[in-house]
């Protein structure tokens, strides 16, 4: 997973968190376990989860015309840290 960060003002940044596109469904326990691990530690740094929204970035199609629309590859969360 790749990460980028933004100042936000008032001690407050905005940590955008990518998935990486394998070409198979988004696994949402590794992608929110990683994400909760990087809050742990800057928890300890004094930054506090404020929140966080998800997007998707990209959608799989459907197979030989199957029932369904496929599902998510890659998907981008953004998360509000305060303090520190």
């Amino acid at each position: 997973m790749q990460s980028s960060e933004y100042a936000a003002g008032a001690g407050q940044a905005i940590v955008v968190y990518v998935s990486d596109d394998t070409s198979d469904e988004v696994d949402p326990d590794t992608l929110y376990g990683e994400i909760a691990q990087d809050a742990a530690a800057r928890l300890l740094k004094g930054q506090r989860l404020v929140s966080m929204a998800a997007s998707p970035l990209r959608h799989a199609q459907s197979f030989m015309g199957r029932e369904g629309s496929g599902y998510e590859t890659k998907i981008a969360v953004a998360v509000v840290y305060s303090g520190g």
